[in-house]
């Protein structure tokens, strides 16, 4: 097996590595040596790492340069690329670590990253007994310290790494696997491939499991040991009598977090039995990789059958973090929601539209704004267009279009017209009705269904393409509500009201006709 020793990248340092490497190697010449010089000995390499710290501590030197244990880490990396250096490396990270002996940085990324490169360094030149020393070391520290290597500023700024805490864990493990191996100790090196497999496991596995063993393992607990089943353990060891594929759910961008919410009674499809059959979080289990989150959930109905239900995301717009995934049950009894936070690898960036790739829209993205309505400043007619447009009659007094006293009387009955009936109609739309509010103003009514409690009109959003009204419900984009457009219809003065109580949009359209 090959394992990556170098996981970390310095681009750039005050000082240049390549002259820092000279004088190291010219420092580390007694006061009467001249000449070349020859391979380093562990006299040569402890009177090198001295003169350097003398010179690097310095009231000048310290101004510009910061702190040494940087420094000494770009010096001993800089060494290792060089041949016959190694040891020399050796001397730089053990120096850089007597300034991370106490306080914070005793227990911090920093302390881990120069562990693990002198253990990578010393396996590579075989001496296994030291790498052994320091790989243990690092698993140590490792576990100490907080957050994620990737979050963590490395040696003001001029270390970074894409690594999270499982995975740099993961990788040390490796590297111990290895050495043990080189040791002869076969036992401790399956001992550390398995745990290396553990950590993989758990960046990717189940977050409701995860969670609870970080709780401090309350099943293990005498009162529950006395327990002789387990309902939630029996429900996903039963054959389900139906497997259901969900497709809605809502999600929201929290800056470095993602937030996706199932509600139960909603998204489930069987009303308030959903949160009425689910009183415990185990009854989930959340399975994210870097581009995928897979939500399953069994329950068992008044009826007594089990049902499976899973929504699976995948591909996820943007990678995120498996192991940050943190999954909650809110609500109450009657109203419940599962909640999952997932942590943004990139913390910056801006989801837009979808959370999913490819998928048609389901909550925040909107369509493009309508072109401006013919004849508008924006879009005026032309000169056939207002010389088509109707002529007033020759009726004293009558100073409306000629055409309107075929419909006169049709139009002074306020009774509305279900225009829309024995027509397909979006799933949100409880009913559509449209009626002459005036001579000059038409009123259409939109009432929203109630199997959409939560939609009110700034989740709604208008458009025309100057025959057809549309509506669309952003969380649902890709079933608009079109209405066919009078002639006439002046969209440009259309006017737009929200019924809270009766949940209904009413829309007026002055008609020029």
């Amino acid at each position: 097996l090959v394992f990556p020793y170098r996981v970390f990248s310095a681009p750039q340092v005050t000082m240049s590595m390549d002259r820092l490497v000279e004088l190291f190697l010219q420092s580390s010449r007694g006061d009467d040596a001249s000449g070349p010089v020859g391979e380093l000995d562990e006299e040569g390499i402890e009177r090198a790492v001295e003169n350097t710290e003398k010179m690097l501590t310095g009231q000048d030197a310290a101004a510009m340069v910061g702190s040494p244990d940087a420094t000494f880490v770009c010096l001993g990396m800089a060494l290792e690329e060089k041949p016959k250096l190694a040891p020399a490396a050796i001397g730089c990270y053990e120096k850089a670590l007597q300034y991370h002996s106490s306080g914070a940085k005793s227990r911090g990324w920093e302390r881990c990253v120069v562990l693990q490169q002198l253990g990578a360094v010393c396996l590579r030149i075989k001496r296994l007994q030291a790498a052994d020393k320091w790989f243990t070391q690092c698993s140590e520290v490792c576990l100490q310290a907080d957050g994620h290597p990737r979050d963590a500023v490395l040696f003001n700024g001029s270390f970074s790494t894409q690594q999270t805490r499982l995975e740099f864990a993961e990788m040390v493990e490796k590297l111990h696997a290895k050495t043990c191996h080189e040791l002869g100790d076969m036992e401790r090196a399956h001992k550390h491939v398995n745990e290396a497999k553990r950590l993989q496991a758990a960046a990717t596995g189940d977050a409701v499991e995860r969670q609870a063993s970080g709780l401090g393992r309350a099943a293990s607990s005498p009162a529950a040991s006395k327990v002789s089943s387990d309902p939630v353990k029996e429900l996903w060891a039963a054959e389900p009598a139906e497997e259901v594929n969900l497709k809605s759910y809502h999600f929201m961008d929290e800056g470095p977090t993602v937030l996706v919410m199932l509600d139960l009674n909603e998204h489930l499809g069987i009303g308030e039995e959903a949160s009425a059959a689910v009183d415990s979080l185990r009854q989930f289990r959340v399975k994210c990789e870097e581009t995928s989150v897979d939500i399953q959930l069994r329950l068992r109905r008044k009826d007594g059958r089990v049902v499976h239900f899973r929504l699976l995301l995948s591909p996820i717009q943007k990678d995120i973090v498996p192991e940050d995934t943190v999954p909650k049950l809110r609500g109450k009894e009657s109203k419940r929601r599962l909640e999952i936070k997932l942590f943004k690898r990139e913390k910056k960036d801006t989801w837009y539209g979808d959370l999913v790739k490819g998928e048609v829209a389901k909550t925040t993205k909107k369509p493009e704004p309508p072109s401006a309505p013919k004849g508008s400043l924006l879009n005026p007619l032309t000169a056939e267009e207002l010389a088509a447009l109707p002529k007033p009659s020759d009726s004293r007094g009558d100073n409306r279009p000629s055409s309107f006293g075929g419909r006169g009387a049709a139009s002074n009955g306020d009774a509305p017209s279900h225009f829309l009936e024995g027509k397909t109609q979006p799933r949100w739309v409880e009913k559509v009705q449209q009626r002459q509010e005036a001579l000059d103003l038409l009123l259409l009514e939109i009432q929203i269904s109630d199997a959409f409690p939560e939609v009110s009109m700034k989740d709604l959003d208008l458009g025309t393409d100057g025959e057809m009204f549309s509506l669309t419900l952003q969380s649902d984009a890709g079933s608009p509500l079109s209405v066919p457009l009078p002639s006439g219809a002046d969209m440009g003065n259309m006017e737009a009201r929200w019924r809270r109580k009766t949940r209904t949009l009413e829309i007026r359209i002055p008609t020029l006709d």
